[in-house]
């Protein structure tokens, strides 16, 4: 949890041309500095026969089960763009979107990856994704543009218990789709060359399975979940030789529409598209092609009604709390939906980032320079099934994390995105810091995570970070932060989020945000490591460390690094 004790009032940060009393910054304000007052409105209760199935399950549809996902997929850096400069020639590149693809693309972003057992397995089901409590929130899509094997091409919905698929609709990619998601072919790409995707995989979150325990602090932990959703979907298909791009402005009434989702219950909060095959081959600007012309289906003035029947799928539902309960959730919700009739114009990502700062000179570690595995020698498969939070209660111990381990699961964090905010890969909108306290090979104390031109970890000198160590041990005392290899602080700007986004700012970037987590949670397993998230911090102290006074800039995650001892839990692997 959060408060505002002793660090201001929860007054509304201010930047010019920005109304600090809008419906999402009062909520960013409402889950951060008022986050004490949110959680003594209480709290609903779990662990009855009422609680939210943990998966999805729909009835009278037609199912599809999947093949046993590949143990093995490949490297868990050919996602990112400094992986394969390094390594030309060897990234993966498939050729078409095939079932087992499907199955391990599926399995990987979102799969069951362990049963807990014994008296004391309050939160069994484990999957490839931490998630508060395990209430697991988001719901997978898949809608294909042609036949995969065995597989027509329709929309599908994941349930991951049973690794199989729930046919809602069938077909290929209807051009009112792709026009709201806002898909278009790229300037670069030649007439005739239509670099069209294979498939859309959509991220939504069905708030009850959080909420009807978070109340209106559940949108927080979907957006997220949803976050690190989508960052394991950008490595999965990288590694399976997919090309990726997330969009986060898509008009929602037709998203949720062709998914069959009402928007209130259930939601769309993040659309990629997959490309299958090579890169097309650029063209000279001076023979690019005009703009492409309007989908088929716009140009005709085909309404998504139209286009998109709407579908009737009943599902299993088992709570029945009143949403009256989580009002606040539903408002800032409502409120960050968006059309973008009038276009989606770029974003300065550069506007979003803390000012560069004093270099640290001598005392920077080049994360570039330090030994990493090659190529093939971090599967991810095995990484995602190594990846956990280090237990109920996590208490790192063992020896010091050597420096070009540390190395290896932060080096990619920041790496490019490719995403709607412009028309090129662009780092993520979110700011590192790093508090190394067990590494071998660097001094304790406060770093920067400096992406660019290569990745270093500049020392911000002069910090005091005793107080932030007190203040975690003492806020979330499930977790022994004092004895973890490293602290990693992701943090975001508030206000550019509304400036940009609106009230969508809080979930675009609270999912940036878990993007860069699930990158460091990977890597770290990778590592031999654990990664716990928490939100058991005090916003205000971590800014204080920081140095940073201007309370547009908010920590979104606090992930404490290190190697999980062992415990009484017995957690099963899950095997296909």
């Amino acid at each position: 949890m959060t408060s505002t004790a002793d660090h201001g009032t929860g007054t509304a940060p201010g930047v010019a041309g920005v109304d600090a009393d809008t419906v999402g910054l009062r909520f960013w304000r409402r889950t951060f500095e008022g986050v004490r007052e949110l959680f003594a409105e209480g709290h609903g209760e779990e662990g009855g026969a009422d609680d939210p199935l943990p998966a999805k399950t729909y009835r009278g549809l037609p199912r599809h089960p999947l093949s046993a996902p590949a143990r093995a997929v490949g490297d868990a850096r050919w996602s990112f763009a400094a992986f394969r400069r390094a390594h030309p020639g060897g990234a993966p590149c498939l050729d078409r979107l095939d079932e087992p693809a499907v199955s391990a693309l599926l399995h990987c972003v979102y799969g069951m990856s362990r049963l807990e057992a014994g008296p004391h397995a309050v939160w069994p089901y484990h999957r490839l994704v931490a998630s508060a409590r395990c209430f697991y929130p988001v719901e997978l899509y898949l809608w294909t543009a042609e036949p995969a094997g065995g597989l027509a091409a329709g929309c599908y919905h994941y349930d991951p218990a049973h690794h199989a698929l729930t046919r809602l609709r069938e077909g290929g990619l209807p051009d009112v789709l792709l026009a709201a998601v806002g898909v278009e072919r790229p300037a670069a790409v030649p007439r005739g060359a239509y670099d069209a995707p294979s498939a859309l995989l959509v991220a939504a979150v069905c708030f009850r399975k959080a909420a009807f325990r978070y109340r209106d602090y559940a949108y927080r932990l979907c957006g997220q979940e949803a976050g690190m959703t989508v960052g394991n979907a950008l490595l999965t298909a990288g590694t399976l030789g997919l090309r990726a791009r997330v969009h986060h402005r898509f008009d929602d009434e037709v998203v949720n529409r062709a998914l069959g989702l009402d928007g209130s219950e259930e939601t769309a909060v993040a659309v990629l598209d997959l490309r299958t095959g090579p890169l097309p081959v650029p063209v000279p600007a001076a023979r690019r092609p005009g703009p492409p012309p309007p989908p088929a289906g716009a140009a005709r003035g085909t309404s998504p009604d139209t286009a998109l029947p709407a579908v009737r799928a009943a599902y299993v539902r088992t709570n029945a709390a009143d949403s009256t309960a989580w009002s606040g959730l539903l408002e800032v919700d409502r409120a960050a939906r968006r059309t973008w009739a009038a276009g989606r114009p770029a974003v300065d990502p550069r506007a979003f980032h803390l000012p560069a700062g004093t270099g640290g000179g001598e005392r920077e570690l080049s994360l570039a320079a330090q030994p990493e595995p090659g190529p093939g020698e971090v599967e991810l498969a095995a990484a995602l099934r190594a990846r956990d939070s280090g237990g109920r209660m996590f208490l790192p111990g063992g020896d010091p994390l050597p420096v070009h381990r540390l190395a290896s699961v932060l080096r990619h964090a920041l790496e490019p995105v490719p995403s709607d905010h412009t028309d090129w890969d662009c780092r993520p909108l979110v700011d590192c810091h790093v508090l190394a306290l067990g590494v071998d090979g660097l001094d304790s104390g406060l770093y920067r995570l400096r992406p660019a031109p290569a990745p270093v970890l500049a020392p911000v000198p002069g910090r005091d970070w005793r107080a932030v160590l007190t203040m975690l041990c003492d806020r979330t005392p499930a977790v022994n932060f004092a004895k973890a290899d490293a602290i990693v602080f992701l943090t975001v700007n508030r206000v550019e989020g509304e400036r940009a986004f609106g009230a969508r700012g809080y979930r675009i970037l609270h999912q940036e945000s878990g993007i860069v987590a699930q990158r460091v949670s990977v890597l770290a397993a990778a590592a031999g490591r654990s990664v716990r998230i928490t939100n058991g911090y005090h916003e205000g102290v971590v800014r204080e460390l920081m140095g940073v006074a201007d309370r547009a800039y908010v920590p979104v995650f606090c992930m404490a690094v290190g190697r999980r001892r062992a415990t009484a839990q017995y957690e099963i692997p899950l095997t296909w």
